[in-house]
């Protein structure tokens, strides 16, 4: 199944992303996302961003990688499970400020809608899709934590919400989400007034289910493809379905939401570049 292409998607690719034909592609304009299986339990697949000189920050190139990972991986019938993680200290930044600065109109708006048709394909793909949050997590990374069906994260990684400190409109479908897994007025603090969150916070206030130490992270994700390595699809499909039913309704909204704030933003602003993107 070949990931859908977006508005504009070639320009991006030429401006930020994959080489055309009879390029010769090199370390910094390959995705950087890693797909490789367990190498006890195969029927686990996982996808590693690796970009960690960014602290994992996306690019259009690598948003598409991810997608098009994802939709060969949804139809596989012999994948059970799918860990979503990333490389060194981060999980992800988000996207690459830089090309959010670089970006405007319909380009912008394509950017922001790969965005939201990957993270609407973690919801509807009939696959158990897990984030290991190896690391701290910004922006994309965030909403991804939310869309995903389960979370685990690495007891020092902290989840950081600087959009509104930054001027930044919260685009995604992440944040229609995050209401109903942490509360409404959570949520709003998180969106409204910035800050960050601790794992154990995340776990308390329900987005992440568990936190792991450190020296304990392998073997954990050992023991979460030991469990779903032999559960039926068909029955996690169906019960994932049956819970995210509340979630399905808001994917029309999640679209409309990330295209119509795009076109708010002025092309003469600036997003300052932090700590996370």
């Amino acid at each position: 199944m070949a990931w859908p292409e977006c508005n504009n998607i070639v320009a991006l690719r030429q401006l930020f992303g994959a080489p055309g034909r009879g390029q010769s592609v090199t370390e910094t304009d390959a995705a950087a996302v890693v797909a490789t299986r367990h190498p006890a339990y195969p029927s686990v697949a996982i996808l590693r961003i690796d970009r960690m000189r960014k602290k994992n920050a996306l690019r259009p190139v690598d948003i598409e990688a991810l997608g098009q990972h994802l939709a060969r991986l949804q139809v596989d019938p012999e994948v059970s499970l799918i860990i979503i993680t990333g490389s060194g200290d981060a999980f992800c930044a988000g996207a690459d400020i830089n090309i959010l600065n670089a970006l405007s109109g319909d380009a912008l708006a394509s950017f922001i809608e790969m965005q939201v048709d990957f993270l609407s394909r973690v919801v509807m793909a009939p696959k158990i899709v897990v984030a290991a949050v190896n690391g701290a997590s910004s922006g994309f990374g965030n909403h991804l934590i939310a869309c995903c069906d389960l979370c685990v994260i690495e007891e020092s990684a902290v989840l950081h919400f600087t959009g509104a400190a930054k001027g930044l409109p919260s685009l995604l479908m992440g944040t229609l989400v995050m209401p109903m897994t942490i509360g409404l007025k959570r949520a709003k603090s998180l969106y409204l007034r910035g800050g960050k969150l601790s794992a154990q916070q995340a776990v308390d206030d329900g987005l992440a289910n568990y936190s792991v130490p450190a020296v304990q992270w392998d073997s954990e994700l050992d023991k979460l493809a030991a469990e779903f390595s032999g559960r039926s699809n068909a029955t996690m499909a169906h019960n994932k379905f049956q819970l995210n039913q509340g979630v399905f309704q808001m994917l029309g909204a999640a679209k409309l939401s990330g295209l119509a704030g795009a076109a708010t933003l002025s092309p003469r602003d600036s997003i300052p570049a932090g700590r996370l993107a």
